[in-house]
């Protein structure tokens, strides 16, 4: 770890190490990166010439500052799921949840002689996961496997999760903090950002005119980070089996949930695409991604939630743009970036993305009543 929690570099041989720090066979020990996460680093190791493969994290602290709390929620969300797929009688069960590694002494989590912050969970076989949907079914399958994923929640006991971090989805507090950097402008970027921020701002404008007219929407136990690449499809017949990367399962709104789904799946482009033409929304990957969450989610949603579900879209478009600009202005501290600018692209893509989902809003909320 290096100064302030961030992730410094890890060699092969440290991760193989941490390997055998978790209950797993005896043998020899492959390890490869995997994924293209924002946040924390993580890695597929192979047990033993095959005999068994786990997925490595290496958590990142400067972002998650109480891992062992985290993995407390984790480790109640994954039991709770299990439990409720062996209840429903589901086939395959094992490839329908995350399973935590526990390391050899027992905890769901070890922390290597840098104190790095490490968790297990075994590899999900013949599974593979998207970055934009291909078709209509894509988006349904994953869409089903999240709206199952609340439903599945909706009764977990004992008191709400620990709130990893507080606010995660709340649009006022991003605005504020992009007026933040923008003013400190700790890189000298605030000028060239000018038209971004301008365009965030008005933006926000339009959603909070269209928030003013929803109802009070019940607090959930929800994902809160549902990208389209956080739920494992089945790499044979396509079915959306398993939803991952359950870092910020609190309370919150399903319309953070939908909105993540709109915003990835309901646009064939990137979330970081630079040409902001090819940036547009799907009426039928949308029409989609409404059958399959109510599909999946069953009759969890109350009318209130369901009227409000078309602005999920541009909501979480608009705040995921703020949060990449900021990130972009204050030195790129919190995304993991792979070429200069990248957070800046980002912002750009999902900022025009919302503009064209709050123009789209006759078209989504006919769609919503048809599924409804």
């Amino acid at each position: 770890m290096t100064r302030g929690g961030t992730l410094g570099p890890v060699s092969s041989a440290a991760v193989e190490a941490v390997a055998r720090a978790f209950a797993v066979p005896e043998g020899p020990v492959r390890v490869e990166r995997l994924g293209q996460g924002h946040i924390h680093e993580t890695f597929l190791a192979t047990i033993a010439g095959g005999a068994r493969r786990v997925v490595l994290q290496r958590v990142h602290t400067g972002i998650f500052r109480e891992p062992e709390r985290l993995m407390e929620n984790v480790a109640r969300v994954t039991a709770h799921l299990h439990a409720t797929l062996a209840r429903e009688g589901a086939a395959d069960r094992a490839r329908r949840a995350l399973s935590l590694v526990s390391a050899r002494d027992g905890r769901p989590f070890h922390r290597d002689a840098q104190d790095g912050f490490w968790r297990c969970f075994e590899f999900i076989e013949r599974t593979r996961a998207l970055e934009t949907a291909a078709d209509p079914r894509e988006a349904f399958e994953a869409a089903r496997a999240f709206g199952h994923f609340a439903a599945a929640l909706a009764d977990l006991a004992g008191p709400p999760l620990f709130e990893v971090i507080p606010h995660f989805h709340d649009l006022p507090r991003r605005l504020a903090a992009l007026e933040t950097a923008l003013r400190g402008d700790p890189h000298g970027r605030a000028r060239e950002v000018a038209s971004e921020a301008d365009a965030a701002r008005a933006a926000a404008e339009r959603v909070a005119r269209a928030l003013a007219r929803t109802g009070t929407l019940p607090r959930r136990t929800v994902h809160n980070d549902c990208k389209l690449n956080n739920v494992l499809l089945d790499a044979r017949s396509g079915e959306g089996l398993c939803v991952i990367d359950l870092d910020t399962v609190m309370e919150g709104s399903v319309l953070a949930d939908f909105g993540d789904l709109v915003r990835t799946a309901a646009c064939p482009a990137a979330e970081d695409e630079r040409d902001l033409a090819r940036i547009r929304l799907d009426p039928a990957r949308f029409e989609a991604l409404a059958r399959g969450y109510l599909a999946g989610s069953g009759g969890l949603l109350e009318p209130a939630e369901l009227a409000a579900l078309p602005l999920a879209g541009p909501l979480l478009a608009l705040e995921t743009g703020v949060r990449f600009l900021t990130d972009h202005t204050e030195g790129d501290v919190y995304f993991r970036i792979h070429r200069p600018a990248h957070n800046l692209d980002r912002a750009r893509a999902q900022l025009r993305l919302a503009t064209l989902l709050l123009d789209a809003l006759p078209t989504t909320e006919v769609l919503m009543r048809g599924r409804c």
